[in-house]
């Protein structure tokens, strides 16, 4: 057998229990059954040889009374004769008579007359006066079973071979048996036995592989197929449970487990779909990343972003998704989050910057990356990822100029009904006017024209004003009269007031001044009074004060709603974050704005609440007239910058 035969037969019983199981115990049962055999030939051989050796004592005690009478009668041709007659019968060899001295007197062979028979049998069956019987190997006969017979002295014999006391024995008769059959009847006899044993082993193998069938392998054959389907996903298999044994509570065993592992994995399933919804929802941009740089979850938005489905973003690495390249980004040049956040010694927990993504066609996608470093648990082992929180910077751009529109459209029901009182006087005085001409009432004409004038000066405020309000937000910054600007600002809000049954109050000292963009405090008193009328959905009242403290100016915007949760003080400035306690719907961007614009003119801002009692928000903006450096002021107010 050579060698590739050799190893395909051990992988072709290494692949089944069956195999392996029915070959060992095929061999144990071949080396015990041979080892058994052996004894039982050893045993069953040395019977044999006792049973020949009995033979064929008897066969010379016989041979040695016909030849002691021919001895007696001196008949020397007769005993010749019957020397002559023995070595003819089967399986008779060589037939000899030694006289005490081993010396050949008589033998079927005529060559060995004379000749000296000295052989240690032959010395121990003289001296100890006994048959003796061995197996030898003749070199003329081969393998031959010698018996040598004593010839005992008697009364008769001691005129020739004297006294008995002195001259015991005569001599010793030798036949040597042709010990050819009795091999031939060991043999076949050890033949049968090792037959009968491969009998008994073929046989009690195949009883103990039927066995091993039903009660084991088609058992565990059911299990693997079971086991095969469970890696496959097929978490609803079961295994049919016959019995009470070992492998029956394996089965059962098995199947709690795969009960238990179903539950869990749907467990999983849910709760997998419950994390993807939830991060789903968020507006931004999410991506969770391995440190390795590939991608471990993702929400539908950053898809969007860049143009690709989940099944592409999730297991890809994150600078070929978002960047378009075939290795990781420079971190020298750009600032990259994974490298920053889980790479270098003493890196912060989290990190903000902006970043250019490059979608699929090949677009440019301005975004604001927030990420956070998270150690999960894999394996039982800590892996740091990290969570990027993308925010598409045209979008929110968008956002907050669709929010600004939303205000300024929230602000139109009030400026038109500011506008419609004056335009109704203007009616009603042009029409007394009209009368008065047409009765000649010269007299009385010229009182409405101060009031026609006035009512025209109120509308071209009015509309200034939400000009103003509306005009886009700038980065030219200028000095503002706090005096003159939050009064416009509010008077622009008393129609929305007056429909929720809100008063509004100011108190706003003369000569307070700040320098930053218009507009940009217009909505942000905007933004600040309406999130006060909404915190009122009955009504009450709202109070904007304002007042110097030291080189700061101190904008207050008190209502008396129904407050804000102390829990909640630190998310009310998030994007998107929206409670209104009017039920109302809101985009959520009003205080992110009104933060937005504070960062943008160096102004700050704080909030102090108290549940049911209502809530402070309190701006601070640096006083222009108390600034340490007024040059570049004067330069921009005069238009020299």
């Amino acid at each position: 057998m050579n060698l590739p035969i050799a190893l395909k037969l051990h992988r072709w019983i290494g692949t089944s229990v069956q195999r392996k199981l029915v070959l060992m115990i095929g061999l144990i049962l071949a080396i015990v059954s041979g080892g058994f055999l052996l004894l039982v030939m050893g045993i069953y051989q040395n019977r044999l040889i006792d049973q020949h050796t009995r033979a064929s004592m008897q066969v010379n005690q016989l041979l040695r009374a016909a030849l002691e009478n021919a001895m007696l009668k001196r008949d020397i041709p007769g005993l010749q004769k019957i020397l002559r007659d023995l070595d003819q019968q089967p399986g008779i060899a060589r037939v000899m008579i030694l006289n005490p001295n081993l010396e050949v007197r008589f033998s079927s062979e005529s060559t060995r007359v004379g000749q000296n028979f000295d052989s240690e049998t032959a010395r121990r069956a003289l001296a100890e006066q006994v048959p003796k019987s061995t197996y030898l190997q003749d070199p003329e006969n081969g393998q031959v079973l010698r018996s040598i017979n004593p010839v005992h002295n008697q009364q008769p014999c001691q005129q020739c071979h004297g006294t008995i006391s002195k001259h015991p024995i005569n001599g010793l008769l030798v036949v040597d048996y042709d010990s050819g059959q009795i091999r031939q009847e060991a043999l076949a006899s050890s033949l049968k036995l090792g037959g009968i044993g491969l009998l008994v082993i073929f046989a009690l193998s195949a009883g103990l592989w039927l066995a091993l069938k039903r009660f084991v392998l088609t058992p565990l054959d059911g299990l693997s197929k079971a086991t095969q389907s469970l890696a496959r996903g097929d978490f609803g298999r079961r295994v049919p449970v016959s019995g009470h044994d070992e492998i029956a509570r394996l089965a059962e065993s098995f199947n709690k487990m795969s009960e238990e592992l179903e539950a869990s994995v749907s467990e999983l399933d849910r709760s997998e779909k419950f994390l993807q919804s939830l991060i789903d929802a968020v507006p931004d941009g999410l991506r969770v990343i391995g440190a390795d740089f590939r991608i471990i979850k993702a929400n539908q938005t950053y898809c969007r972003m860049v143009g690709q489905t989940m099944d592409d973003v999730v297991g890809a690495k994150c600078y070929s998704s978002s960047h378009a390249r075939d290795e990781p980004c420079p971190h020298t040049l750009v600032c990259c989050p994974i490298v920053e956040l889980c790479q270098k010694q003493d890196a912060p927990p989290r990190l903000t910057c902006r970043d250019t993504y490059i979608g699929t066609d090949g677009t440019e996608l301005f975004a604001e990356v927030s990420a956070a470093r998270l150690d999960m648990e894999v394996a039982g082992n800590s892996a740091p990822c990290v969570v990027e929180s993308i925010r598409d910077l045209a979008e929110q751009a968008r956002l907050s100029q669709q929010q600004r529109l939303s205000e300024i459209g929230l602000l139109a029901a009030g400026v038109a009904h500011e506008i419609f009182n004056p335009l109704s006087s203007i009616d009603l005085a042009l029409n007394a006017l009209q009368t008065q001409l047409e009765a000649h009432q010269n007299d009385k004409v010229a009182q409405y024209f101060p009031l026609i004038r006035d009512e025209i000066q109120n509308c071209i405020r009015i509309t200034d004003s939400l000009l103003l309000l509306s005009a886009p937000a700038g980065t030219n910054r200028q000095l503002i009269l706090l005096t003159e600007v939050i009064p416009e600002v509010l008077a622009l809000l008393n129609y929305e007031a007056k429909q929720r049954n809100v008063a509004i109050h100011h108190d706003i000292p003369a000569n307070l001044r700040i320098f930053a963009s218009d507009s940009d405090v217009r909505m942000l008193i905007v933004n600040l009074a309406l999130n006060a009328i909404h915190a009122m959905p009955d009504g009450g009242s709202l109070t904007v004060t304002a007042e110097r403290h030291g080189k700061r100016i101190m904008l207050v915007f008190a209502d008396m709603g129904v407050g804000i949760s102390p829990e909640h003080l630190d998310k009310i400035f998030l994007p998107f974050w929206s409670r209104r306690a009017d039920s109302s719907n809101g985009r959520g961007l009003g205080l992110s704005i009104v933060k937005t614009i504070l960062e943008k003119n160096g102004g700050e801002i704080e909030v102090k609440s108290t549940l049911g009692k209502g809530s402070r928000f309190i701006v601070w903006f640096e006083d222009a007239d108390k600034a340490a450096d007024k040059s570049e002021q004067n330069e921009v107010v005069n238009g020299t910058s």
